[in-house]
């Protein structure tokens, strides 16, 4: 193969898609079978197990390679079952396996299989680190965040030796991969579980700028083409073009896979002088699904790259739903008897603060653990910048009090520098802080530091598996995934102790680039990614749905916006099932909360903890929570039991 070989890559749901994709030029297909895979819903697509022999057979038989999607997150109970299909794709010879939840890497270790490992776009492999870190565990190849520039791309391919993929063409979320939640909030569906409702398609009244009254698809993406862009993606250091659609059909896949089978030949037989086909590029205009946009290679998405009227969106059979609140008055079983199995230490709270005042406050109620987010603060301050977090550890110098800084759930290449300066900074000062990471790059930079280190829920970590994992790397313990439903937390307990739990606060649904409050501004047009005048602190903004919930949205320190869910979880009512479930580790998301309300509702919780052990449960400390929240709280998803 010539030395600017680049893999042409795609994807195929059913046989006849698998024939043509083949034929139109690519040099591999990746698919799923009937089991373990993102794309179950609907039961026409998938490969059953013998049709990925045949699958292996007929595309080996023409020397291209065959990736089998194994990306989805697993439950306990799936772990057994999943062992004998590990056997069964070493058996046929896949290629590799995509995959996303640790636990896999963790059962081919311990069953000595020989399976080479892709890192699944749902990792949200955004850095150096990041990919770093896969190199020491093995895998062969990430495929990299769809949220990357192309400068970022190439400073990863500089400093790893992994095999780089990334999109070129088909659907684009608003959301970060592997980071969205707003599908299993809204409807108990989870988008990481490859069942998403696609909540961010449907339309919303944006409440802010003076948009109240204009109903539109705010979080509609636009469709990703790079064609345009195929030799910026080779220069850059990408060796594998992936194209995006397992649900699609087989003749609108062959008429892509050609166009860009011939764009790859033809840079491939003289990069100097290549030049984009225009004629071709028009034929992928013209039966496009959505409108085009270039993702975030060049900036960060702008209005431009939002299909406002929603006229190009395929038609999706799902709605916003009347959510379901918290009320008043509502009984909760109390186990009583012999043998119940309360313990007999109190619970270890967990408590996210926002401002010193809090810090004061959780001081004066005896609260040992707080957590601080950490955030570079470039131009939206939020969060905890480094100098402020050095003040919060003089605070506490000298008492029992551990302070853990929280790093962000994304975070991107260009990020890195300024968060390894300022981890180093913190990490310098005296003992009693350690760190909540939520991406892999964060863990690698704080483990070669040997500093404490506890895995937040942005890793997603759903099974006891991917918690030993964790454990084994080095973790003090991990947070339970924020979209287990209540017998997965049971069972994650009952096999991995050093387990913590949300039982209170905000949930951040939708972690996105795009920032709402300033494209909506007249002048945002063609300024994405410019200097900005913080929108996002002039005036509160939510999106409303037609049932009139509203989502808040919130720009963090990175001038992401993070969209949450109408009403803070809240399982005030379920503390005698999580204390005899044997639950240790206790969190409160308190970072949004003035200190009065914070303090007011620990207050409410520590108590509870306090007297049900004795046989004690006053249903008036529940309406007393809700009355500190009139605009509602919610238990959901984490009791609501679905397949």
């Amino acid at each position: 193969m010539p030395d600017n070989y680049v893999e042409l890559l795609a994807p195929a749901g059913r046989w006849d898609v698998l024939e043509q994709v083949a034929a139109a030029g690519a040099d591999a297909v990746y698919l799923g079978g009937k089991r373990f895979n993102m794309r179950m819903l609907r039961q026409d697509y998938n490969f059953s197990d013998q049709e990925l022999r045949d699958a292996v057979d007929f595309l080996h038989q023409q020397e291209k390679k065959i990736y089998i999607t194994l990306n989805n997150l697993y439950y306990d109970v799936e772990l057994n079952e999943l062992k004998d299909y590990l056997f069964f794709l070493q058996d046929i010879a896949a290629d590799a396996l995509i995959i996303q939840d640790m636990a896999v890497l963790a059962l081919c270790r311990e069953l000595k299989l020989d399976l080479p490992l892709h890192a699944s776009v749902q990792m949200g492999i955004a850095n150096l680190q990041a990919a770093r870190f896969l190199e020491d565990q093995g895998f062969s190849r990430a495929i990299l965040s769809k949220n990357l520039s192309w400068e970022e791309i190439q400073e990863i391919h500089d400093g790893s030796k992994l095999a780089l993929e990334f999109f070129a063409f088909g659907d684009l979320c608003i959301a970060h991969a592997g980071q969205c939640y707003m599908s299993s909030l809204v409807a108990g569906e989870s988008g990481n579980r490859g069942r998403c409702l696609k909540p961010c398609r449907w339309p919303y009244r944006l409440e802010g700028a003076g948009q109240s009254k204009i109903m539109a698809h705010y979080l509609a993406h636009n469709d990703l083409c790079l064609y345009p862009q195929l030799s910026a993606l080779l220069a850059a250091g990408v060796t594998s073009l992936k194209i995006e659609g397992r649900m699609r059909s087989a003749e609108y896949l062959a008429h892509i896979i050609g166009i860009y089978r011939q764009a790859l030949d033809k840079i491939s037989e003289a990069p100097e002088t290549y030049e984009m086909n225009e004629e071709d590029y028009r034929k992928l205009t013209e039966k496009r699904v959505r409108d085009f946009c270039s993702g975030n290679l060049f900036s960060r998405p702008g209005i431009e790259s939002i299909g406002l009227s929603g006229e190009r969106e395929p038609l999706f059979p799902t709605r916003p739903v009347k959510l379901k609140k918290l009320a008043a008055n509502e009984t909760s079983e109390v186990p009583e008897g012999p043998g119940i199995g309360w313990p007999e230490q109190q619970p270890c709270w967990s408590v996210k603060i926002g401002d010193f005042k809090s810090l004061e406050a959780m001081a004066a109620l005896g609260i040992k653990r707080l957590i601080l987010e950490y955030a570079a603060g470039n131009r939206c301050p939020s969060g905890w910048g480094a100098e402020e977090i050095k003040t919060a550890l003089s605070m506490v110098a000298g008492s029992d009090i551990e302070i853990w800084v929280e790093t962000p759930r994304i975070v991107s290449q260009n990020e890195l520098g300024k968060l390894e300066e300022d981890l180093r900074s913190i990490s310098q000062l005296p003992d009693r802080v350690g760190f909540i990471v939520n991406e892999p790059g964060s863990f690698r930079l704080l483990r070669s530091r040997g500093q404490a280190v506890w895995g937040g829920h942005g890793l997603n970590t759903s099974n006891y598996r991917a918690a030993r994992f964790w454990r084994e790397q080095g973790m003090s313990g991990v947070t339970a995934s924020l979209e287990l439903e209540w017998s997965r937390v049971k069972s994650l307990l009952s096999q991995v102790e050093e387990t913590e739990l949300l039982v209170h606060g905000p949930l951040a649904g939708i972690i996105t680039d795009f920032c709402l409050p300033r494209a909506v501004q007249p002048a945002a047009v063609g300024n994405a990614g410019k200097d900005c005048p913080l929108y996002c602190l002039q005036e509160d903004y939510y999106l409303m749905d037609e049932w009139g919930q509203k989502y808040r949205v919130r720009a963090d320190g990175s001038c992401r916006n993070q969209i949450f869910y109408p009403y803070d979880l809240a399982l005030i009512r379920r503390l005698p099932e999580l204390l005899t479930a044997g639950l240790k580790y206790w969190r409160i998301d308190g970072q949004y909360y003035p200190a009065e309300l914070l303090k007011q509702t620990l207050g409410l919780y520590m108590e509870t903890a306090q007297d049900l052990p004795a046989g004690k449960w006053s249903p008036e400390r529940a309406n007393s929570l809700l009355k500190l929240f009139p605009a509602g709280l919610g238990s959901s998803p984490l009791f609501a039991e679905k397949g």
